[in-house]
């Protein structure tokens, strides 16, 4: 055949073979959404058949009235397949792995996902506060895990938004020894309100118990704690080598920061109580007395770690974070925690030249808020027999040398030398109300919504 000839075939049968093109791609697209849909059908059955369909904190509430379908909220989420379409609509599929990013929310074209707080089954207890932040009491504010937001860059926005508002707020009066703000607490939010501060040229102080820091000190050598580039007041934008930030990354950049900006950050000084006067506040810490006109309490929840409530729990070898994996060596370990917190730390003390013998203990049936990168991580250990996963398990009696655990309803005694216990941590909330601060319950509600629940609570 020609090469006129064959183009000549080519033109006559060009109508039939693009419409043969097109129901090709159109079955394909169809075949896939299918596969898709069945494959979120099948996510959300799994998740109600494991009694983990509720979410535990943060989290998007899709508006069906709004939601079009276009599936943009599904391919954001650092966190894997949490949101999926489901006939043409974003459901919620993974909802205990959803640690509230809010990529979803701000990339939704429609204004269809909002995050909130609790579900309408299961409040989740919150400080009462303004869209800045600041709570009943007037010139006090909360930033970060405190305000039951903890990422990262939550934090980071949030510090900045608080002291931005608080500073605005500030008489020109000059009360000689009063601070015009006092940040409780050297992690993200408080490295934040402190660049805002100096932007502002405002006079501060940013206080923290332990290191600078703050949370992310406390976080396992190598932890990976960012997966996107930071924006900080004053300093702008810092990318990094790679999407994926290590807690010593992190934390020399901010020393950085730190040091060029001359910032008043006075480490190893514990915050202990407040007191509000007339137009300022009285605070009292392990390194004396401070006076300043507006405070922003951003020093986390990590300083009350959610106890076991067991007898034994004094034990020296009971811990609640991990710094450094490298001092556990040769040793019979368990961890207790089926979160990201738990599974990372089971994954260093597994190193195989530690030579560690490692239990971890999963309260539920399944992992429980914790992403798919560390559950194939923690799998893959326990094939190679450096970590043992018992499910549906929970210490029962602690002892010097052993520990009591019922796994599936059955006791099992095991040798321990160290227990870390890894199960969240619970809002001080004899604390806040100490200083006044009201706490409302949520269910399913935005930060500024008017909290369903008739009554808040409040010291007496």
């Amino acid at each position: 055949m020609t090469l006129d000839s064959f183009l000549e075939l080519l033109s006559d049968n060009s109508t039939s073979l693009g419409v043969f093109i097109l129901i090709a791609v159109g079955s394909f697209g169809v075949w896939r959404r299918s596969s898709a849909h069945r494959k979120a059908e099948l996510s959300l059955k799994k998740a109600k058949q494991s009694k983990l369909d509720e979410p535990i904190s943060l989290h998007p509430q899709i508006d069906t009235t709004l939601c079009t379908g276009c599936a943009v909220c599904t391919k954001v989420c650092p966190e894997g397949d949490i949101l999926q379409l489901i006939n043409h609509q974003a459901v919620l599929v993974s909802p205990t792995k959803c640690v509230g990013h809010g990529e979803c929310e701000m990339s939704c074209p429609k204004g269809a996902i909002k995050l909130v707080f609790g579900t309408k089954t299961r409040g989740m207890d919150m400080p009462r506060m303004t869209q800045h932040y600041e709570t009943n009491v007037p010139g006090l504010y909360i930033a970060g895990e405190l305000g039951g937001m903890g990422l990262i860059r939550n934090a980071v926005k949030q510090g900045h938004l608080a002291a931005q508002h608080a500073l605005s707020q500030v008489s020109k009066n000059s009360n000689e020894g009063v601070l015009d703000l006092l940040i409780v607490g050297g992690g993200p939010a408080g490295l934040s309100a402190a660049l805002t501060a100096v932007a502002e040229k405002k006079t501060y102080l940013c206080i923290e118990q332990n290191s600078f820091g703050g949370t992310v000190f406390n976080y396992p050598r190598q932890k990976i704690v960012m997966s996107a580039p930071i924006e900080l007041p004053v300093v702008g934008a810092r990318k990094f080598r790679s999407n994926k930030v290590s807690k010593e990354e992190l934390l020399d950049l901010w020393t950085e920061i730190r040091a060029g900006m001359k910032l008043k950050i006075q480490e190893k000084t514990k915050f202990e109580s407040l007191e509000k006067k007339a137009d300022y506040f009285e605070v009292k810490s392990s390194r004396g007395m401070l006076k300043a006109k507006k405070v922003i309490l951003a020093m986390g929840v990590r300083g009350t770690p959610r106890k076991l409530g067991l007898p034994g729990e004094d034990l020296p070898k009971v811990t609640y974070n991990l710094v450094d994996p490298e001092q556990y060596r040769d040793c019979n370990l368990v961890v207790v925690g089926g979160g990201n917190a738990g599974v990372e730390a089971a994954q260093s003390l597994a190193d195989e030249n530690l030579n560690n013998k490692v239990i971890l203990l999963v309260r539920g049936p399944q992992f429980d808020r914790c992403n798919d990168d560390n559950q194939k991580r923690i799998f893959a250990l326990a094939e190679k027999k450096r970590v043992s996963i018992y499910f549906n398990a929970q210490v029962k009696e602690i002892f010097p040398s052993s520990l009591v655990i019922e796994k599936e309803g059955k006791p099992h005694k095991v040798a321990n030398d160290y227990l870390f216990v890894f199960a969240g941590a619970e809002m001080p909330q004899k604390m806040l109300m100490s200083f006044g601060v009201e706490l409302v319950k949520k269910f399913g509600e935005g930060l500024n919504d008017k909290p369903s629940s008739s009554q808040a609570k409040t010291s007496n």
